[in-house]
């Protein structure tokens, strides 16, 4: 019972805040791009500070020093929950994401996220569609932002194994940037679609990047394999409850 209460004292503070901190983010609408990503930076450190003091879930997170030291790269994590996509802007500099379009008429969040940088696509889209975001995130790579993408394309749950996504192959081949892979294991401490929240520590682990120069394939099979090897020898979320 109490897990639950203190699940819903988080959901509720934490839409509170960022009701909050949106509106008074719209001055950013007259600010630099990278200026305007200062809001979501406090944003996403605001929310692991409330999801660790009302539901016990902490982060630790490794491999930071498998970041290249240049900006203009991508990093490609598991996508297990929520928890992630308010972690990265947080952990890396002048974050951006490619993401559905229909997210574009959210009120507010969606002028956000156009203002941060994020491209939005439709899935539905086809050849025209990959052009675009192509254009798009070589245009902020150049800028010296970082891509954040999640090859499987969709929550999944702790232990299932998805195919991915052959864009970011795409992205890879096309961008000639580094690629981050990136292992974590927050879907135990925050389940997909549910409310209540776990008590643990999460791990979000930073891999050593791919190069450019790969063949797509190739590239691929490589992502896969090193996400998931590291996905099996994450510790034990609720270690040290």
């Amino acid at each position: 019972m109490m897990e639950k209460i203190r699940s819903f004292a988080f959901t509720v503070c934490f839409y509170t805040v960022t009701l909050i901190l949106f509106v008074l983010m719209l001055p950013t609408m007259f600010m630099t791009r990278k200026g305007s990503l200062f809001f979501p930076v406090f944003w996403t450190k605001m929310a692991t500070v409330m999801v660790r003091v009302f539901c016990g879930v902490k982060v630790r997170v490794e491999g930071l020093e498998n970041l290249p030291k240049k900006n203009g790269y991508i990093v490609a994590s598991k996508h297990q929950s929520a928890l992630e996509t308010t972690l990265f802007h947080r952990l890396i500099p002048y974050t951006f994401y490619v993401l559905k379009k229909e997210l574009m008429w959210l009120p507010l969040v969606g002028f956000y996220f156009l203002k941060t940088g994020c491209i939005p696509i439709d899935r539905k889209g086809g050849a025209t569609t990959m052009r675009k975001m192509l254009t798009g995130v070589k245009s902020r790579l150049a800028e010296g932002m970082n891509l954040v993408i999640f090859p499987e394309g969709t929550r999944t749950a702790p232990g299932t194994k998805k195919p991915y996504s052959p864009g970011v192959a795409f992205l890879y081949e096309q961008c000639g940037v580094p690629v981050v892979p990136v292992a974590l294991n927050s879907g135990y401490c925050w389940p997909k679609n549910k409310m209540i929240k776990h008590a643990g520590t999460v791990t979000v682990r930073f891999l050593k990047p791919i190069e450019p120069g790969l063949q797509r394939r190739v590239f691929l099979d490589e992502l896969y394999r090193r996400i998931e090897d590291a996905q099996d020898t994450l510790p034990n979320p609720f270690e040290g409850k």
